[in-house]
């Protein structure tokens, strides 16, 4: 994933410390945790490419969201490879397995008894050629699989066997309090993801490059997945509209990393959190960072929270998304008619702030408006007497006839607002440089009808 020519771009520190791991002469367990798409995979690729190299055998083992309630499930696909050293154990440990893989009939032991006979089992195995284990979505793991690798995992000490585990940063798991040796995998540096984003997507439009490095924040799977739908040959849309009120659009994987526990929240808290990122909620790195602008503030969102789509802005105190993909994933996920009354909320909200009431009063809407129409007009008068100097006219005509009974004339073309007045986002993700190029189709319209 995050390869270039076979060698693996950035991830200097954690390369030194996986490398460090299999050279040890002892066995030991380590846990890669990090966000989704961060590139654990790609690391725990690395450490088994290291250990075969030095003559490890490599079990692998990938824990299964649909497995997840299944006892011993996780147990069954990592020891399945080892079953043939079975029938060399003791009759206890022989019996304990009988039970557990449905061989035979008695009552399931216990996670102690179990993780002993494990642990033998693997002594057993790496008699002749150390072992190496590894686990990838480890925070799939069925519960009586992962307390049993946890208590193993702890007592490898002095054996031939080594164990490492990728884990979801912000999905909980058994293994969260398996008092296990942790590495932390961060998003890739500025520098890093350039080299990757441009080695795979060489020859990328400088605006849609932009886009997809402060989406992907350093994300390897966003910078690799993102690019294709963001040009304008998929998404009928070009770069100076990536920042549109339907949001960065999304390839059905990315979608996937967040849709599913997006789509379980209950309505009111989605509803939410598309209010939320209409309006331009921070998201990972940035959130906290901004200027000026009053944002939309989510409340009552534990839930999200605790799913891991929301953190707490140590400065603000206040709800921001994650991370970018998160953000875009709500809004894409959302249905139209969602999203109009999400911008419908966020204009009543935003009474007090011109620019940002008429921008989500016209995308609440289908037809074309008189209100929407006087509030574009409304912007263009007020953009003109924050200016200081008159700005060269521009003919709207039609439009500006039918704002609030105006008559039909020419109209100052809106400058970019100084910065004391850009909230961090636009209400859909992006700087409100120009309201007269983001006036939406249907507003300039209403005079021809």
């Amino acid at each position: 994933m995050e390869s270039l020519g076979g060698a693996m771009i950035g991830r200097e520190s954690e390369r030194e410390t996986l490398s460090a791991f299999v050279s040890d002469s002892g066995g030991q367990t380590l846990v890669l945790r990090g966000e989704t798409g961060v590139g654990k995979s790609a690391l725990l690729h690395h450490v088994a490419h290291l250990a075969t190299r030095e003559d490890h055998r490599v079990i692998r083992a990938a824990g299964v969201e649909a497995e997840s309630d299944l006892p011993f499930a996780g147990l069954h696909q990592f020891l399945y490879p080892l079953l043939s050293h079975i029938d060399r154990l003791d009759d206890a440990h022989r019996a304990t397995f009988g039970v557990v893989f449905g061989r035979s009939e008695g009552k399931p032991p216990s996670v102690m008894t179990l993780a002993i006979a494990v642990l033998d089992l693997l002594s057993l195995a790496a008699s002749q050629t150390n072992l190496l284990l590894v686990l990838d979505d480890g925070q799939w793991l069925d519960a009586s699989s992962a307390e049993v690798f946890g208590f193993a995992g702890r007592r490898l000490t002095g054996s031939s066997v080594k164990l490492v585990i990728a884990l979801r940063s912000e999905i909980p798991s058994r293994f969260d309090t398996a008092a296990l040796p942790e590495l932390h995998v961060p998003p890739l540096s500025e520098q890093d993801s350039e080299r990757l984003l441009d080695t795979h997507h060489p020859g990328l439009d400088p605006q849609i490059r932009r886009v997809v490095l402060d989406e992907a924040q350093g994300n390897p799977l966003a910078l690799l997945e993102l690019p294709p739908f963001l040009s304008g040959r998929k998404t009928g849309r070009g770069a100076e509209e990536l920042s549109g009120h339907q949001g960065v659009p999304l390839p059905r994987r990315l979608q996937h990393l967040y849709g599913t526990r997006i789509k379980d929240l209950s309505d009111s808290v989605r509803a939410e959190l598309l209010r939320g990122a209409l309006d331009g909620v921070g998201a990972g790195r940035e959130a906290g960072r901004a200027g000026g602008g009053t944002l939309y503030r989510m409340m009552d969102a534990d839930e999200a929270a605790f799913s891991g789509l929301l953190d707490i802005d140590p400065l603000s105190g206040d709800f921001v998304f994650r991370h970018p993909l998160v953000r875009s994933t709500v809004v894409q996920t959302a249905t139209p008619n969602e999203r109009r009354a999400a911008h419908a909320t966020l204009a009543r909200v935003h009474q007090g702030d011109i620019e940002r009431r008429a921008t989500h009063l016209a995308a609440s809407t289908v037809d074309p408006d008189d209100e929407v129409a006087a509030e574009w007009c409304r912007c263009a008068r007020a953009g003109g007497e924050r200016s200081g100097r008159p700005p060269e006219p521009r003919t709207v005509g039609d439009h500006a006839s039918g704002c609030g009974g105006l008559p039909r004339r020419r109209v100052e073309p809106v400058p970019p607002l100084p910065p004391a007045r850009r909230g961090p986002r636009a209400p859909d993700g992006g700087h409100v440089e120009r309201l007269d190029h983001a006036a939406p189709d249907h507003a300039r319209s209403i005079g021809r009808r």
